[in-house]
């Protein structure tokens, strides 16, 4: 094979990323085919007359992304597509195959779909993770290694219960260890707040759009949510009033700060008049607070869960979306009934977290590694943030709209009037970009369509250039639109 690579090396872009660029291209286009061996370093430094360094950096890049495998002693091949990738779904009436779960699963299997531009997952780069750090936090394990191979209590480790209990007060939330259940992720948190709060059948109320993980547990446990929309400064509380009072939700469930998928935050105002609506009426509220150490902007806003005692709210929170998505550490802080009806939950469950993992993760807390991380990752999120709004005040047409979000990693595109979500969904998944649907965000129909999209797992140009094939995908869509027909929402392919 000719390597006919063309490298402006007049451009800021760096020659290897140009190289990396220019090779998952091929890959996508299928001039590369699953398990075809690349050429060594030496020979295509040689081709491209740059130095071995430059391919190099740029093989390691395409490992990173998935697009390639190194095997020592063999070579660099190109790595075969998963099995199992999504199709367009047969139509079978409604949303068809597009349900939250069906969703989360296909996210899942294309974060190894070679050569693509991931904007579907709202998680942290696992580049820029501090995995090397929390690796030696087992070393300090390695002495009483024997005391932590054994069951602990559902509410976690007490010596992590101690760490989280300073982080939170430095959040504002007042808990003793006593007060905090460590679950399995915020998701576990969530299961477990729903399942002590509600039966099947019972409605829930959650707001308009929402997670999509919630919709999922809402789904499995048989309960119905009621959507309740977004102004400008949160959650409509007209609206939740009259629901209260015709459907008797048993929680409200809101991410009050960075909100997934919007990436906006409720106002200050509205939180005190939620919180004393949810008093007046005896709603409990369960508020998910996983993006706020992802702020951008200035500190993040206080959570409900801090204002005014924090009464009838069960609180969530992780370290997943800042620092460690692997480890599956979330917690949670409930008034002391439920508390202890969710811990009984979790031992019917799984019994317990695991001893060492628990131990591991205190003491990388004490060390103080979070906050250096932290410090570290933030501008560089905070980059990708302004690259993504940038990239779409350049490509996106006049009747677009979308959030700015302050921090977080989500941010929500409100496509022009009449374009469904799924003709440019199946479009930019042809193109090699990889969105999350805004339909399944959603408890009823909205009358536009909306793509999630996510910034935190891309570097800068890789937005840009996601951004960029997006616009153009759009504008040639909305040209050819008046002479066919879109395709129906459930016979999208999914991811």
């Amino acid at each position: 094979m000719q390597w006919e690579i063309q490298l402006d090396r007049a451009a800021a872009t760096p020659l290897y990323r140009q190289v990396a660029e220019a090779l998952a291209g091929m890959v996508r286009a299928g001039t590369l085919a699953p398990g075809q061996r690349l050429p060594t370093v030496r020979e295509l430094a040689a081709a491209l007359k740059v130095t071995r360094p430059t391919v190099h950096r740029a093989y390691r890049e395409l490992q990173q992304r998935g697009v390639v495998e190194a095997t020592v002693g063999r070579g660099t091949f190109v790595r075969g597509r998963p099995a199992g990738l999504p199709t367009p779904a047969a139509p079978t009436g409604g949303r068809g195959g597009l349900t939250p779960d069906r969703v989360l699963g296909d996210i899942q299997r294309f974060d190894d779909a070679a050569g693509h531009l991931n904007m579907a997952h709202a998680e942290p780069d696992r580049r820029l993770v501090p995995a090397a750090e929390f690796w030696d936090c087992f070393a300090e394990l390695k002495e009483e290694a024997a005391a932590h191979m054994r069951y602990i209590s559902p509410q976690g480790d007490p010596v992590l219960r101690e760490e989280l209990s300073r982080l939170l007060r430095e959040r504002g939330v007042q808990a003793g260890p006593e007060e905090i259940l460590v679950t399995s992720g915020v998701t576990q948190g969530m299961s477990l707040a729903a399942r002590a709060l509600a039966r099947p059948g019972d409605r829930v109320a959650v707001e308009q759009p929402t997670y999509l993980g919630l919709l999922h547990i809402l789904q499995a446990e048989g309960l119905q949510p009621v959507g309740i929309p977004l102004d400008d400064q949160g959650p409509r509380l007209d609206v939740l009033d009259r629901v209260i009072a015709q459907d008797r939700p048993r929680f409200f469930y809101t991410i009050a700060t960075f909100h997934n998928p919007t990436g906006r935050s409720m106002s200050l105002a509205r939180r005190r008049e939620l919180l004393t609506l949810a008093g007046e009426r005896g709603l409990t509220l369960v508020e998910d607070d996983i993006y706020h150490r992802l702020a951008y902007d200035g500190p993040p806003p206080p959570p409900l869960a801090g204002l005014d005692g924090g009464k009838g709210v069960i609180y969530l929170d992780g370290l997943s979306k800042a620092v460690l998505p692997g480890i599956r550490i979330g917690f949670a802080v409930a008034p002391p009934p439920l508390l202890e009806r969710m811990a009984s939950l979790r031992r019917a469950a799984d019994l317990c977290g695991s001893s060492p993992l628990h131990r591991a993760t205190a003491t990388f807390l004490r060390r103080g590694v979070l906050g250096r991380h932290l410090r570290k990752v933030l501008p560089v999120y905070a980059a990708r943030r302004d690259a993504l709004l940038e990239a779409l005040g350049e490509s996106m047409p006049p009747e677009a709209s979308w959030s700015a979000p302050q921090g977080g990693f989500c941010c929500w595109l409100a496509l022009p009037p009449g374009m469904p979500a799924a003709e440019l969904y199946l479009a930019a998944l042809d193109a090699g970009i990889l969105l999350a649907p805004g339909d399944v965000f959603l408890v009823e129909p909205d009358s536009r369509g909306h793509l999630r999209l996510c910034y935190g797992n891309m570097e800068e140009s890789d937005i840009r250039r996601a951004v960029d094939r997006l616009g153009t995908l759009l504008h040639d869509l909305m040209e050819k639109r008046p002479s066919r027909p879109a395709p129906a929402l459930d016979q999208a392919p999914l991811v």
